[in-house]
Parts: structure tokens; C-alpha cells; sequence
């Protein structure tokens, strides 16, 4: 019945009709190859890193399946501590002192891991122990933690997405107690703090990211970006701005599909996971996957601006909120599925568990490309 209102109410009025669009990627998100051109820090294929994190020292510590692993600046990967669930989102600890990361550890909560291997519980309580996507520190030593659902685990993003999930939650921690703070959140998947009294969340199925006050975290946010291209997700704050991993990019077919609800539920319901038409972190079968108008060309080449399964992108936003630039792998490339940035010094470091690599672009600044 709601349906049939709905169809009678757009055909009595075409212009309050409300339909999703797909922005273009223009200005400060123009496509470009710096993700192919990005050198890569690990062997092909051996590790599946899903976040990465640079320490005071400059010490790369990246995730990988169940392991933490450390990268030396001249030297293979080395294992620091396999813990007991795969390992999501990495928060650096320390002051070129004593360092580590503390990690969310799927089913099992947050867990402070030492450079040296030894491992500690950090937060066990039962809100944070499922779906933990991103994790800031507090001046005061307090932890924010974004939780994406309280229906699905960190796996079950195209879930939520098909059934329009807003379960999500930010969640304080100190001193072992969780305490939450914001609830009824469509996926927020990063969390950064931008200044003493304020943090940035992206919320992914809503294609945002806003700026909330740590006092008042319930109430609501004010829109730094809107309407992105994209699923933004994690945060990580820098001198010039804050960059912003995009695992997924949008594309019309999907939200096509979204504004079909019945349509939807009859994928879900008659489609193993894997064949749903939703954005992917990257794309092994191109030419058997359900396709799109321009999608596929002659003799089988996809083109760069053909509409997007999976795509690589991270970009920055400078203090004023603008995109000031970014790095892509476009639809014809194969380094997608950016989860995590990393940067500090100069220096920058993303995570493609698409491309199952650790790349490492050009980085710009002011005009000018450090190596």
C-alpha cells in the first residue's frame, strides 16, 4: 500500500518525487592515476591489509586477517601479535616512548597491542566488541569508537546497505568502560577529533561527513561535505586537513536498487551475497558480473569513466572543508578498495585490502610532490 501511495503521489506530482542522484567527481575529487602510479610497499598478494597507522617515530604498523604486523622502512613485514579475531580498525599509542596501536578485534573488543608483541585488553564491554570501524583519542585520554551496526559484524556493510541499516553507534571508552554516546547512525565508518571540542564522522550510507561536538555527540551534526560520489570512511587528521579513506564508490545501478525496495529484498532473498549488485572492494570477474550501460566497450575493455563495481580513491579536506585534492584508481584499475590512510611528516600511506597492498602516493603539499 505504501508502494501504490508512493507511485500515485509522484504521478500527481512529478516534483516532489525524491529520487537518488550520483554526483559527479569534479573539482578537488577530478579522477587521476595516483594510486596506479602509488608505489607499493608489500609483495603482491601477501597480505590483505584492512587499516594502517604511522607512530610518532614513524613506526608503520598496517592489519592483516587475524595478524598485526609491523613494516620496517628496510625489510619484509614482521608479525607483532596474532590476535583472536579479525583485526579492524588501528589506533597509535605513545610519544616516541613506549609505542603500539591499539586494535579492534572482531568478538573480542580492543585490545592494546606493545611494539614488542605483548598484548593487553584495552575494552572489552559488549559495545565494542562487534562492527568496530574507527577509533579517535580525546585531549582528556578518552576513546571515541564508531560501532557501523548493531545488526551486522564489520563484514556486513552491503547488508546494511540493501536494508537501509541506521543502527550505528559512537561509543565512549575510559578506562575500560563503554559508555554510548550517539545512536541510530546509518554506518558511521570514521571518527576523527579535529580539535579539542569537536571530531568528524563520516556516516557511509548517507554520504556524509559532519562535524559533532564531543559534549553534545547526540545532537546534531553540521555537514562539512554532503552528497559525496562516494562511501566515505575512515579518518586520519593531519597538519593540512583530514584524510578520508572512500572504500566504495556510489554508482546509479545500485541506487537504482535502493529505490526499489521490493526489488531489493527479492536480490537479497534469491542471490547469494556475492553476485548482489552493490559496490565490491574489488572486482575478480568483470566480464561475468551483471553490467552496466558503458560499462564494458570493445573487446572487452572497461574504460576509466565507465560506471564503477569497485574503484580506489582517498582524498583530503582542508581546514575549511573543501576537498582540496585526492588519489584514484579508476574503474580500468585494480588498486581498490582504500579502508585506511596514513599520515604524518610529509608522508602518506594507504591501505587497499581491494588490491591486497600497502601503497605509498606522491604526496602534494602546497604545490609541491615529496616522493
Amino acid at each position: 500500500m505504501k508502494r501504490v501511495l508512493s507511485v500515485i503521489g509522484e504521478w500527481v506530482n512529478p516534483d516532489g518525487a525524491r529520487h537518488r542522484t550520483v554526483p559527479p567527481m569534479e573539482a578537488g575529487l577530478r579522477p587521476n592515476r595516483r594510486l596506479d602510479e602509488a608505489r607499493e610497499l608489500l609483495p603482491a598478494g601477501s597480505h590483505e591489509p584492512d587499516d594502517v597507522v604511522l607512530t610518532a617515530s614513524g613506526a608503520l604498523f598496517f592489519s592483516s586477517g587475524d595478524t598485526l604486523f609491523e613494516l620496517p622502512a628496510d625489510g619484509p613485514a614482521r608479525p607483532v601479535a596474532v590476535l583472536g579475531g579479525e583485526i579492524g580498525t588501528l589506533l597509535p599509542y605513545g610519544d616516541g616512548g613506549e609505542e603500539g596501536v591499539v586494535a579492534a578485534v572482531e568478538g573480542v573488543g580492543l585490545v592494546t597491542v606493545h611494539v614488542t608483541g605483548a598484548t593487553e585488553p584495552y575494552c572489552t564491554d559488549p559495545a565494542v566488541t562487534t562492527c568496530v570501524t574507527d577509533a579517535t583519542r580525546l585531549p582528556d585520554g578518552s576513546l571515541l569508537v564508531t560501532v557501523g551496526s548493531l545488526r551486522e559484524s564489520a563484514a556486513g556493510w552491503a547488508r546494511a546497505l540493501v536494508r537501509g541499516d541506521r543502527s550505528g553507534r559512537i561509543v565512549r571508552v575510559d578506562g575500560g568502560a563503554a559508555r554510548v554516546e550517539a545512536e541510530g547512525l546509518p554506518w558511521p565508518s570514521g571518527i576523527e577529533a579535529v580539535s579539542a571540542t569537536e571530531v568528524l564522522v563520516s556516516l557511509s550510507l548517507d554520504h556524509r561527513i559532519e562535524r559533532r561536538r564531543t559534549a553534545a555527540l547526540d545532537g546534531p551534526g553540521v555537514p562539512v561535505v554532503r552528497n559525496l560520489p562516494v562511501y566515505p570512511g575512515r579518518l586520519t587528521a593531519t597538519d593540512d586537513g583530514c584524510w578520508v579513506a572512500a572504500p566504495y564508490a556510489r554508482n546509479r545501478f545500485t541506487e537504482l536498487l535502493l529505490d526499489e525496495p521490493e526489488l531489493s529484498a527479492e536480490m537479497v532473498e534469491s542471490l547469494a551475497p556475492e553476485d548482489w549488485f552493490v559496490p565490491r572492494l574489488r572486482c575478480t570477474t568483470p566480464y561475468t558480473d551483471t553490467l552496466q550501460m558503458g560499462q564494458l566497450r570493445v573487446l572487452g575493455v572497461i574504460k576509466p569513466w565507465a560506471p564503477p563495481r569497485s574503484y580506489g580513491l582517498v582524498f583530503r579536506l582542508d581546514g575549511s572543508g573543501r576537498v582540496a585534492e585526492s588519489a584514484h584508481s579508476r574503474a580500468d584499475g585494480v588498486r581498490h578498495g582504500v579502508t585506511g590512510v596514513a599520515s604524518r611528516d610529509g608522508r602518506l600511506v594507504v591501505a587497499a585490502r581491494g588490491h591486497r597492498n600497502l601503497l605509498q602516493p606522491q604526496y602534494t603539499r602546497e604545490g609541491t610532490v615529496t616522493p
